[in-house]
């Protein structure tokens, strides 16, 4: 009798070994589909894109060998650490930068946010919404709205995120992104309106893998409906992050433009993240940009506890554009 029952539990345990076999390699082949597509999509239409950098601004000057930085969506945190958040993205940071880890935790977070570039003469106003305890699909909702007087920017940004989790260790996202934004500059210039710097629907993907807790992956693409814009490059990339266990966490990214210029732009750089007091996040972060020849570095402060997040962060380039970018934003935990 004990052994019948030794031997059934034998045979349940290797049904289930083999059923969840089957569904992870199910998964990875999905995963790869839906990457090859989505990096093939890119390909093409950053084929079709010719580089729009020889167009002069509105107001009559020229970029020269540099395009202008692309109004791509930004946290407090994340442009604290530079190129070494996207692998380790959660929450608002996710919706922002790597929309498959929408789906990390079980938390309902708001955020609203103020975000100072001084290049542009514009201040973004914004507000964010994720859900990841609600059901398996997790989701987030952003919206910003570009404010500024002469010289600066007017328009929206919103988006859309979705992430569907296939177990604690892979998750792929997808995130729906409108934006209408146009500059004011041409005004100075003696021009009778606006000029319109990018308009229309396009979408972000990324795929997360955790082969150990410790360790995150990521690789994405952004903008790949193609906008023809300065201000939504198509870009590629992917990063890695190491936790240092109730210190804080490592990371590195890797980016590349593929439409702003003849050749890729590639932008490489790391983020360091240490918790102090487990309540006073210290961030510091660094990157390269090779087409624009561009050193930048980042500095950021917040504190978090149980109900409420709050952050601070500071981007300075090193000559070249000389930009200085300043960001706050503030977050309440629902859950």
């Amino acid at each position: 009798m004990f052994k019948r029952d030794d031997g059934s539990r034998r045979r349940l345990a290797a049904a289930v070994v083999t059923n969840s076999r089957r569904r992870f390699a199910a998964a990875v082949a999905t995963l790869r589909v839906l990457v090859i597509s989505c990096f093939a999509l890119c390909a093409v239409s950053s084929a079709r894109a010719a580089p729009p950098c020889e167009a002069p601004l509105p107001n009559g000057e020229t970029f020269g060998k540099a395009c202008p930085l692309p109004l791509n969506s930004e946290s407090a945190r994340g442009l604290a650490l530079g190129a070494g958040l996207r692998s380790s993205a959660i929450s608002t940071s996710a919706l922002a930068y790597n929309p498959a880890a929408l789906a990390l935790g079980k938390l309902y977070h708001l955020e609203g946010s103020v975000d100072y570039m001084t290049d542009l003469k514009t201040v973004a106003l914004g507000g964010a919404v994720v859900d990841s305890s609600t059901a398996r699909l997790a989701a987030g909702l952003s919206f910003r709205g570009f404010l500024s007087g002469e010289g600066g920017l007017g328009g929206i940004d919103g988006r859309l995120g979705l992430a569907f989790p296939f177990s604690d260790a892979v998750a792929i996202g997808l995130s729906g992104r409108y934006v209408n934004v146009e500059s004011e500059a041409g005004k100075d210039a003696g021009f009778a309106r606006s000029q319109r710097l990018v308009k229309g629907f396009t979408m972000d993907a990324s795929l997360r893998v955790a082969p150990v807790p410790e360790v995150q992956l990521d690789i994405a693409a952004y903008n790949f409906i193609n906008r023809d814009s300065l201000y939504a490059p198509i870009m590629v990339g992917g990063g890695a992050s190491v936790a240092l266990g109730e210190l804080g966490l490592l990371g590195a990214d890797m980016l590349v433009d593929l439409t702003s210029y003849d050749s890729a732009d590639f932008i490489v750089g790391g983020g360091l993240e240490i918790l102090a007091a487990q309540t006073v996040p210290l961030r510091a972060g660094y990157s390269y940009e090779t087409q624009r020849e561009q050193h930048t570095l980042t500095f950021g402060i917040g504190y978090t506890d149980r109900a409420v997040g709050f952050d601070l962060s500071l981007r300075q380039q090193l000559g070249g554009l000389g930009d200085t970018r300043i960001m706050g934003a503030f977050r309440i935990y629902v859950r």
